[in-house]
Protein backbone atom coordinates (compact mmCIF):
# COMPACT_ATOMS: atom_id res chain seq x y z
CA UNK A 1 0.00 0.00 0.00
CA UNK A 2 1.41 3.36 -0.98
CA UNK A 3 0.67 6.48 1.00
CA UNK A 4 1.81 10.08 1.01
CA UNK A 5 0.54 13.07 2.95
CA UNK A 6 -1.30 10.99 5.58
CA UNK A 7 -1.26 13.74 8.19
CA UNK A 8 -4.43 15.85 8.57
CA UNK A 9 -4.31 19.10 6.63
CA UNK A 10 -6.37 22.26 6.48
CA UNK A 11 -9.29 22.30 4.05
CA UNK A 12 -11.49 25.23 3.16
CA UNK A 13 -14.67 25.13 5.26
CA UNK A 14 -13.23 22.89 7.98
CA UNK A 15 -10.63 20.29 8.84
CA UNK A 16 -9.97 17.68 6.15
CA UNK A 17 -8.11 14.53 7.13
CA UNK A 18 -7.15 11.17 5.70
CA UNK A 19 -5.95 8.79 8.34
CA UNK A 20 -5.11 5.10 8.46
CA UNK A 21 -7.06 2.72 10.68
CA UNK A 22 -7.67 -1.03 11.01
CA UNK A 23 -10.98 -2.82 10.40
CA UNK A 24 -10.79 -6.32 11.86
CA UNK A 25 -7.34 -7.35 10.66
CA UNK A 26 -7.44 -5.23 7.49
CA UNK A 27 -5.82 -1.86 6.86
CA UNK A 28 -8.32 0.89 6.08
CA UNK A 29 -8.54 4.64 5.61
CA UNK A 30 -10.95 7.19 7.06
CA UNK A 31 -11.63 10.43 5.15
CA UNK A 32 -13.25 13.18 7.23
CA UNK A 33 -14.04 16.77 6.26
CA UNK A 34 -16.15 17.67 9.35
CA UNK A 35 -19.31 17.17 7.24
CA UNK A 36 -18.98 13.57 6.04
CA UNK A 37 -16.88 10.63 7.22
CA UNK A 38 -16.04 7.80 4.81
CA UNK A 39 -14.23 4.52 5.56
CA UNK A 40 -12.49 2.51 2.80
CA UNK A 41 -10.81 -0.92 2.89
CA UNK A 42 -8.31 -1.25 0.01
CA UNK A 43 -7.75 -5.00 0.43
CA UNK A 44 -11.47 -5.55 -0.24
CA UNK A 45 -11.28 -3.97 -3.70
CA UNK A 46 -11.52 -0.43 -2.35
CA UNK A 47 -14.84 -1.21 -0.65
CA UNK A 48 -16.52 1.74 1.10
CA UNK A 49 -17.83 0.25 4.33
CA UNK A 50 -19.22 3.38 5.97
CA UNK A 51 -20.66 6.75 4.91
CA UNK A 52 -21.81 8.98 7.77
CA UNK A 53 -23.23 12.50 7.75
CA UNK A 54 -21.67 13.91 10.89
CA UNK A 55 -24.34 16.45 11.87
CA UNK A 56 -26.87 13.66 12.41
CA UNK A 57 -24.43 10.74 12.83
CA UNK A 58 -26.55 8.89 10.26
CA UNK A 59 -24.98 5.84 8.58
CA UNK A 60 -26.20 5.52 4.97
CA UNK A 61 -24.68 2.17 4.08
CA UNK A 62 -26.01 -1.22 5.11
CA UNK A 63 -23.79 -2.73 7.78
CA UNK A 64 -22.98 -6.46 7.79
CA UNK A 65 -26.13 -8.43 8.68
CA UNK A 66 -23.87 -11.15 10.12
CA UNK A 67 -20.92 -9.37 11.79
CA UNK A 68 -19.07 -12.63 12.36
CA UNK A 69 -18.76 -13.09 8.58
CA UNK A 70 -17.64 -9.52 7.94
CA UNK A 71 -14.45 -8.06 6.50
CA UNK A 72 -12.60 -11.29 5.76
CA UNK A 73 -10.06 -11.67 3.01
CA UNK A 74 -11.54 -13.33 -0.04
CA UNK A 75 -10.17 -15.14 -3.05
CA UNK A 76 -10.69 -14.40 -6.72
CA UNK A 77 -13.82 -16.08 -8.02
CA UNK A 78 -15.56 -16.42 -4.66
CA UNK A 79 -19.33 -16.01 -4.38
CA UNK A 80 -20.41 -12.55 -3.26
CA UNK A 81 -23.12 -13.83 -0.89
CA UNK A 82 -20.52 -15.81 1.10
CA UNK A 83 -19.05 -12.58 2.48
CA UNK A 84 -20.32 -9.31 4.00
CA UNK A 85 -23.08 -8.32 1.59
CA UNK A 86 -23.04 -4.73 2.81
CA UNK A 87 -21.42 -1.37 2.10
CA UNK A 88 -20.43 -0.14 -1.37
CA UNK A 89 -18.54 -2.46 -3.72
CA UNK A 90 -17.60 -1.93 -7.36
CA UNK A 91 -18.73 -4.49 -9.97
CA UNK A 92 -16.55 -4.84 -13.08
CA UNK A 93 -16.37 -6.22 -15.77
CA UNK A 94 -19.71 -7.90 -14.99
CA UNK A 95 -22.20 -8.29 -12.16
CA UNK A 96 -23.58 -11.69 -13.01
CA UNK A 97 -21.23 -14.66 -13.41
CA UNK A 98 -20.88 -15.44 -17.10
CA UNK A 99 -18.53 -16.26 -19.96
CA UNK A 100 -16.85 -13.88 -22.37
CA UNK A 101 -18.17 -14.64 -25.84
CA UNK A 102 -15.71 -13.04 -28.29
CA UNK A 103 -12.15 -13.59 -29.47
CA UNK A 104 -9.41 -13.26 -28.39
CA UNK A 105 -10.80 -13.81 -24.88
CA UNK A 106 -13.40 -16.39 -25.86
CA UNK A 107 -14.64 -18.67 -23.07
CA UNK A 108 -12.95 -16.77 -20.25
CA UNK A 109 -15.10 -16.99 -17.12
CA UNK A 110 -16.11 -13.74 -15.41
CA UNK A 111 -16.79 -14.26 -11.69
CA UNK A 112 -19.87 -13.45 -9.63
CA UNK A 113 -20.10 -9.65 -9.09
CA UNK A 114 -16.96 -9.26 -11.18
CA UNK A 115 -13.28 -9.09 -10.26
CA UNK A 116 -12.85 -5.89 -8.25
CA UNK A 117 -14.70 -6.76 -5.02
CA UNK A 118 -12.63 -9.92 -4.49
CA UNK A 119 -9.19 -8.52 -5.39
CA UNK A 120 -6.98 -6.15 -3.37
CA UNK A 121 -6.56 -2.58 -4.58
CA UNK A 122 -3.38 -0.53 -4.38
CA UNK A 123 -4.15 2.65 -2.42
CA UNK A 124 -2.33 5.95 -2.87
CA UNK A 125 -3.02 9.17 -1.00
CA UNK A 126 -2.53 12.17 -3.28
CA UNK A 127 -3.36 15.44 -1.53
CA UNK A 128 -7.04 15.31 -0.57
CA UNK A 129 -7.73 12.22 -2.68
CA UNK A 130 -7.43 8.46 -2.28
CA UNK A 131 -6.70 6.62 -5.52
CA UNK A 132 -7.43 2.88 -5.65
CA UNK A 133 -6.15 0.73 -8.50
CA UNK A 134 -7.06 -2.89 -9.28
CA UNK A 135 -5.76 -5.06 -12.11
CA UNK A 136 -8.52 -7.42 -13.22
CA UNK A 137 -7.78 -11.11 -13.81
CA UNK A 138 -10.63 -12.14 -16.06
CA UNK A 139 -9.87 -9.54 -18.75
CA UNK A 140 -6.82 -7.32 -19.45
CA UNK A 141 -8.24 -4.25 -17.73
CA UNK A 142 -6.98 -1.89 -15.04
CA UNK A 143 -9.72 -0.32 -12.90
CA UNK A 144 -9.07 2.91 -11.01
CA UNK A 145 -11.26 4.85 -8.59
CA UNK A 146 -10.36 8.21 -7.05
CA UNK A 147 -12.30 9.46 -4.02
CA UNK A 148 -12.55 12.98 -2.60
CA UNK A 149 -14.97 14.70 -0.21
CA UNK A 150 -16.47 18.05 -1.22
CA UNK A 151 -18.74 19.38 1.52
CA UNK A 152 -21.67 16.97 1.80
CA UNK A 153 -20.71 15.21 -1.44
CA UNK A 154 -18.47 12.23 -2.18
CA UNK A 155 -16.85 12.65 -5.59
CA UNK A 156 -15.86 9.40 -7.34
CA UNK A 157 -13.81 9.55 -10.54
CA UNK A 158 -13.34 6.31 -12.45
CA UNK A 159 -11.04 5.08 -15.18
CA UNK A 160 -10.82 1.71 -16.94
CA UNK A 161 -7.75 1.06 -19.09
CA UNK A 162 -7.42 -1.70 -21.68
CA UNK A 163 -3.94 -3.21 -21.29
CA UNK A 164 -4.21 -5.29 -24.47
CA UNK A 165 -4.04 -4.56 -28.18
CA UNK A 166 -7.56 -5.97 -28.72
CA UNK A 167 -10.87 -4.29 -27.94
CA UNK A 168 -12.54 -5.38 -24.70
CA UNK A 169 -16.23 -5.23 -23.87
CA UNK A 170 -16.97 -4.15 -20.35
CA UNK A 171 -19.74 -3.54 -17.85
CA UNK A 172 -19.46 -1.46 -14.68
CA UNK A 173 -22.03 -1.08 -11.93
CA UNK A 174 -21.90 0.76 -8.66
CA UNK A 175 -23.12 -1.51 -5.86
CA UNK A 176 -24.01 0.58 -2.79
CA UNK A 177 -26.27 -1.35 -0.40
CA UNK A 178 -28.22 1.28 1.55
CA UNK A 179 -29.82 1.27 4.97
CA UNK A 180 -33.58 1.55 4.71
CA UNK A 181 -36.62 1.81 6.97
CA UNK A 182 -40.35 1.15 6.46
CA UNK A 183 -41.73 4.13 4.55
CA UNK A 184 -38.46 4.90 2.75
CA UNK A 185 -38.94 6.19 -0.79
CA UNK A 186 -36.87 5.43 -3.88
CA UNK A 187 -36.63 8.46 -6.17
CA UNK A 188 -35.92 8.09 -9.89
CA UNK A 189 -36.03 10.69 -12.67
CA UNK A 190 -39.58 11.56 -13.77
CA UNK A 191 -38.80 10.16 -17.21
CA UNK A 192 -38.80 6.62 -15.75
CA UNK A 193 -42.31 5.21 -16.19
CA UNK A 194 -41.37 1.58 -16.87
CA UNK A 195 -38.58 -0.69 -15.64
CA UNK A 196 -37.24 -4.00 -16.92
CA UNK A 197 -37.34 -7.06 -14.68
CA UNK A 198 -33.93 -8.72 -14.34
CA UNK A 199 -35.00 -11.04 -11.50
CA UNK A 200 -38.04 -11.23 -9.25
CA UNK A 201 -38.37 -13.74 -6.42
CA UNK A 202 -41.04 -16.32 -7.32
CA UNK A 203 -41.77 -14.30 -10.46
CA UNK A 204 -43.76 -11.71 -8.49
CA UNK A 205 -43.19 -9.04 -11.15
CA UNK A 206 -42.64 -11.37 -14.08
CA UNK A 207 -39.74 -13.16 -15.72
CA UNK A 208 -36.39 -11.68 -16.82
CA UNK A 209 -36.88 -9.29 -19.71
CA UNK A 210 -40.48 -8.41 -18.81
CA UNK A 211 -41.42 -4.79 -18.21
CA UNK A 212 -43.54 -3.35 -15.46
CA UNK A 213 -44.79 0.15 -14.75
CA UNK A 214 -42.91 2.44 -12.37
CA UNK A 215 -43.65 3.31 -9.65
CA UNK A 216 -47.13 1.71 -9.36
CA UNK A 217 -47.59 -1.71 -10.94
CA UNK A 218 -49.67 -4.87 -10.55
CA UNK A 219 -47.88 -7.92 -9.20
CA UNK A 220 -48.61 -11.46 -10.35
CA UNK A 221 -51.40 -11.88 -7.77
CA UNK A 222 -53.21 -8.87 -9.25
CA UNK A 223 -52.59 -6.60 -6.28
CA UNK A 224 -51.28 -3.14 -7.12
CA UNK A 225 -48.04 -2.20 -5.38
CA UNK A 226 -45.87 0.91 -5.18
CA UNK A 227 -42.37 -0.23 -6.05
CA UNK A 228 -40.84 3.03 -4.85
CA UNK A 229 -42.18 2.59 -1.30
CA UNK A 230 -40.31 0.34 1.13
CA UNK A 231 -42.69 -1.64 3.33
CA UNK A 232 -41.15 -4.13 5.78
CA UNK A 233 -38.18 -6.44 6.35
CA UNK A 234 -40.75 -9.23 6.67
CA UNK A 235 -42.32 -8.78 3.22
CA UNK A 236 -40.33 -11.71 1.83
CA UNK A 237 -39.70 -10.03 -1.54
CA UNK A 238 -36.62 -9.34 -3.65
CA UNK A 239 -36.31 -7.77 -7.11
CA UNK A 240 -33.61 -6.54 -9.47
CA UNK A 241 -34.89 -3.99 -11.98
CA UNK A 242 -33.34 -1.73 -14.62
CA UNK A 243 -34.37 1.65 -15.98
CA UNK A 244 -34.42 2.35 -19.72
CA UNK A 245 -31.59 4.47 -21.12
CA UNK A 246 -31.70 7.78 -19.25
CA UNK A 247 -31.54 11.44 -20.19
CA UNK A 248 -31.01 12.54 -16.58
CA UNK A 249 -28.29 11.05 -14.39
CA UNK A 250 -29.94 11.02 -10.98
CA UNK A 251 -31.46 8.71 -8.38
CA UNK A 252 -31.95 8.89 -4.65
CA UNK A 253 -33.67 7.68 -1.53
CA UNK A 254 -35.46 9.45 1.30
CA UNK A 255 -35.87 8.10 4.84
CA UNK A 256 -38.76 10.08 6.35
CA UNK A 257 -38.38 8.85 9.95
CA UNK A 258 -34.72 9.86 9.99
CA UNK A 259 -35.32 12.83 7.66
CA UNK A 260 -32.21 11.79 5.72
CA UNK A 261 -31.70 11.84 1.97
CA UNK A 262 -29.06 10.44 -0.35
CA UNK A 263 -28.68 11.31 -4.05
CA UNK A 264 -26.46 9.76 -6.70
CA UNK A 265 -25.59 11.93 -9.71
CA UNK A 266 -23.74 10.93 -12.87
CA UNK A 267 -23.45 11.72 -16.59
CA UNK A 268 -26.08 9.63 -18.45
CA UNK A 269 -24.06 9.83 -21.67
CA UNK A 270 -21.36 7.81 -19.86
CA UNK A 271 -23.54 5.90 -17.39
CA UNK A 272 -26.91 5.46 -19.11
CA UNK A 273 -28.81 3.08 -16.80
CA UNK A 274 -29.74 2.51 -13.16
CA UNK A 275 -30.09 -0.95 -11.65
CA UNK A 276 -32.46 -1.10 -8.66
CA UNK A 277 -32.15 -3.90 -6.10
CA UNK A 278 -35.05 -3.94 -3.63
CA UNK A 279 -34.77 -6.62 -0.94
CA UNK A 280 -37.36 -6.83 1.82
CA UNK A 281 -36.51 -10.14 3.49
CA UNK A 282 -36.39 -12.23 0.30
CA UNK A 283 -32.62 -12.77 -0.10
CA UNK A 284 -30.19 -14.45 0.30
CA UNK A 285 -32.17 -17.58 -0.45
CA UNK A 286 -29.35 -19.77 0.89
CA UNK A 287 -29.31 -18.46 4.48
CA UNK A 288 -31.76 -17.75 7.27
CA UNK A 289 -30.53 -14.18 7.79
CA UNK A 290 -32.35 -12.11 5.16
CA UNK A 291 -31.56 -8.59 4.02
CA UNK A 292 -33.55 -5.39 4.25
CA UNK A 293 -31.91 -3.00 1.83
CA UNK A 294 -32.05 -1.06 -1.43
CA UNK A 295 -29.17 -0.73 -3.86
CA UNK A 296 -29.27 2.12 -6.37
CA UNK A 297 -26.78 1.07 -9.03
CA UNK A 298 -25.81 3.50 -11.80
CA UNK A 299 -24.31 1.28 -14.49
CA UNK A 300 -22.76 1.36 -17.94
CA UNK A 301 -24.81 -1.54 -19.30
CA UNK A 302 -27.61 -3.99 -18.67
CA UNK A 303 -28.56 -6.62 -17.61
CA UNK A 304 -26.16 -7.91 -14.93
CA UNK A 305 -24.46 -10.44 -17.22
CA UNK A 306 -21.85 -8.97 -19.55
CA UNK A 307 -22.50 -11.89 -21.89
CA UNK A 308 -26.16 -10.86 -22.20
CA UNK A 309 -25.28 -7.15 -22.39
CA UNK A 310 -23.00 -7.90 -25.36
CA UNK A 311 -25.85 -9.68 -27.16
CA UNK A 312 -28.08 -6.65 -26.58
CA UNK A 313 -25.36 -4.15 -27.52
CA UNK A 314 -25.85 -2.52 -24.10
CA UNK A 315 -22.28 -2.51 -22.85
CA UNK A 316 -19.10 -0.46 -23.26
CA UNK A 317 -16.28 -1.19 -25.70
CA UNK A 318 -12.75 -0.08 -24.81
CA UNK A 319 -10.39 -0.18 -27.76
CA UNK A 320 -6.89 -1.61 -27.47
CA UNK A 321 -4.56 0.35 -25.17
CA UNK A 322 -7.22 3.03 -24.63
CA UNK A 323 -9.03 4.22 -21.49
CA UNK A 324 -12.48 5.45 -20.62
CA UNK A 325 -13.41 7.77 -17.77
CA UNK A 326 -16.66 8.45 -15.93
CA UNK A 327 -17.75 9.87 -12.59
CA UNK A 328 -20.39 9.73 -9.89
CA UNK A 329 -21.26 12.00 -6.97
CA UNK A 330 -23.02 10.92 -3.78
CA UNK A 331 -24.73 13.76 -1.93
CA UNK A 332 -26.09 13.28 1.61
CA UNK A 333 -28.30 15.78 3.36
CA UNK A 334 -31.18 16.45 5.71
CA UNK A 335 -34.54 16.06 3.97
CA UNK A 336 -35.50 14.53 0.64
CA UNK A 337 -33.00 14.53 -2.24
CA UNK A 338 -34.05 16.59 -5.24
CA UNK A 339 -33.39 16.16 -8.92
CA UNK A 340 -31.75 19.23 -10.41
CA UNK A 341 -34.47 19.15 -13.05
CA UNK A 342 -37.26 19.53 -10.46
Amino acid sequence: MKASGEKPFAHEGGEYSIRPTVIGSLDAFVIDNAVVRLTIVPKLGGKIISLIRLESDHEYLLQPPEPGRAYRSRSYGDKFEDYETSGFDECAPTVGECGYSEEPFLARRLPDHGDVWCLPSVAEIVGEQIRLTTDLRSLPLRFRKTIQLRGNTVRLDYEATNLSQSSVKFLWSAHPLLRVEPGAEIILPKEVTVVEVAWSLAGRLGKPGDQCAWPVTPERSGHTISLNQIVSPNSGTAEKLFTPRLREGFCGMFLPRENEGIALRFDPHLVPYIGIWICQGGWPTSRAAKHFTVALEPCSGRPDSLEEAVKRNECVVIRGLESMQWWMEIEVNRGAPRSRWM
